[in-house]
């Protein structure tokens, strides 16, 4: 990521499931030592979110996005997009037709489409 993204980056609208996801993508190239060297936490905590027993915090997480390899980038952005648009469709999905015009103004909003 750009210098500072990380620091703008919502970590903290990320799923649970999606911190696993990128957890397990950084693992493909790195052992877990390494990983939580990078990452700040111990080899344990790797190993407890490879078996789901806890998740990156958004601390950990914002760590990723300041030290993942550029190689890397397209999925974990990837992983995140997917995540966050898998919940605004939920979302869509649960509320009346006011606030689905209000979300569809929103997201024009933002993508300026």
């Amino acid at each position: 990521m750009s210098e500072g993204a990380s620091k703008e980056f919502p970590v903290q609208w990320i799923s649970k499931e999606a911190r696993y996801r990128i957890i397990e993508l950084l693992l493909s190239t790195r052992s877990v030592t390494e990983l939580s060297r990078i990452l700040g936490v111990s080899p344990t905590a790797i190993r407890k979110y490879i078996k789901r027993a806890s998740y990156p915090s958004d601390n950990v997480l914002a760590r990723v996005f300041e030290s993942f390899a550029s190689y890397e980038r397209d999925a974990v952005i990837e992983i995140v997009a997917n995540d966050l648009i898998t919940a605004i469709g939920k979302l869509y999905n649960a509320v009346e037709d006011k606030h689905k015009e209000l979300i569809k103004s929103k997201l024009r909003e933002v993508t300026g489409l």
